[in-house]
């Protein structure tokens, strides 16, 4: 009975987030966005910037209160928060209304329902919780394959305003109900594994980690809010062929966290950095070699820079819960996720001003080159201190274990 309960919440949570990465079909929205409040690029993708901010913040914030019992009026205030920022969207006519609506409080109420799934795998599948967690996310990388064409053919048929009415009331009636499913005990077998006490904190990479997520959510959500605009105003591509290519885009950005959460429980960090961040490079000379003249490469192109956003989504958890343990994980990925909202400004902002400024998308690809020396910079400081690390961890337990008493 008790497994039949956690296998539905595990359905549950991923039809959640089918419903909740909306978000990343923005890009659907953002043309019709400059149309309607008459602004440019930069403008069209502070709403998606704001949106992304709050919901790295109240990741944050939902961090450090979450605990089994709260689950439930988690996931469900944040569905609150999320259908009534759709509908407040649906009726502004100004572009500030908007920016609050779409940005503050749907931001916010996906970032309190996202972690609940999260937290709750780390608590039920310890040992399988990169895959699990990398399942689960599989939802809301996928969410576009569905939510990009629904969104394009409801824009196209009813309109902007009605479009955001469609998902608020989708949210009330899909996903409120599910958040009665969302509640744990404290059972034995939920206990977590004490956090080890040897371990020397200052040696622990968190800001190296960060600084890598960063980077990767800069690049990710960069290209993923300009996909449908590059394809369509810049490389001008058929809008059918486009809106088709977001599915896909959406598919690989799916596929990749469980891969890549099966990767870290397998073969870990430094290896999955490395895989993730070649293919960053391959997906940025790809396009800066084909600017737009074969949509196969521009579906290549992208689609490997959807693919490593989800990837980072199902690294870092594994990550922290690798150097934190179980008990500090919702505490600690709350700030880390901090860097998902930063990298949303910093990569909004740049996109933004390039393309408004410049007009050639180049430059996008070689900055993201440029973010990819650094990181591998980065990376290769994280090995060093992690040995370090290691090696004072294994003396240290040495020591005490020779100090124990022979029982």
């Amino acid at each position: 009975m008790q497994q039949r309960k956690h296998t539905l919440m595990i359905l549950s949570s991923i039809l959640m987030m089918l419903l909740m990465g909306t978000v990343y079909a923005y890009s659907v929205f953002r043309y019709h966005i400059e149309a309607e409040y008459q602004i440019g690029t930069f403008l069209s993708g502070i709403p998606y910037m704001t949106s992304l901010f709050f919901y790295a913040l109240s990741m944050m914030i939902s961090g450090r209160l979450l605990k089994p019992k709260r689950l439930r009026k988690f996931v469900f205030i944040g569905t609150l928060l999320i259908a009534f920022g759709w509908f407040i969207s649906s009726i502004s006519s100004a572009y500030f209304l908007l920016i609050i609506s779409y940005g503050l409080l749907i931001g916010t109420g996906v970032g309190m329902v996202y972690g609940v799934p999260i937290y709750m795998v780390q608590k039920l599948y310890p040992k399988k919780s990169g895959l699990m967690t990398g399942l689960i996310l599989l939802g809301f990388g996928m969410s576009p394959l569905i939510t990009a064409p629904l969104a394009s053919t409801l824009i196209q048929n009813i309109g902007l305003h009605q479009t955001f009415l469609t998902f608020s009331i989708l949210f009330l009636v899909i996903q409120l109900p599910l958040s009665y499913l969302f509640i744990l005990k404290e059972y034995s077998d939920f206990k977590s594994v004490a956090p080890d006490i040897l371990t020397y904190e200052k040696l622990k990479p968190f800001k190296r980690i960060y600084g890598l997520f960063v980077i990767a959510t800069t690049i990710g959500l960069m290209m993923i809010g300009l996909s449908y605009q590059i394809g369509v105003v810049y490389y001008e591509f058929d809008v059918r062929e486009v809106t088709l290519s977001l599915s896909f885009f959406a598919l690989m950005n799916g596929i990749a966290r469980p891969i890549f959460g099966k990767l870290m429980d397998q073969k870990g960090f430094r290896f999955s950095v490395l895989l993730s961040l070649s293919l960053i490079s391959l997906a940025s000379f790809i396009g800066l070699i084909n600017q737009g003249q074969h949509i196969v490469l521009y579906v290549i192109s992208f689609g490997l820079f959807w693919f490593n956003l989800g990837a980072w989504l199902a690294i870092v958890p594994a990550t922290i819960k690798e150097f934190y343990g179980i008990k500090q994980y919702s505490k600690k990925y709350g700030v880390m996720f901090t860097a998902y909202g930063l990298g949303s400004i910093i990569g909004t902002s740049i996109s933004g001003t390039v393309m408004d400024l410049l007009g050639w998308t180049g430059y996008l690809y070689l900055i993201i080159l440029l973010f990819v020396g650094v990181s591998v910079f980065i990376l290769l400081h994280i090995n060093q201190s992690n040995m370090l690390h290691e090696s004072l961890n294994s003396e240290s337990k040495n020591e005490i274990a020779a100090d124990l008493p022979t029982v």
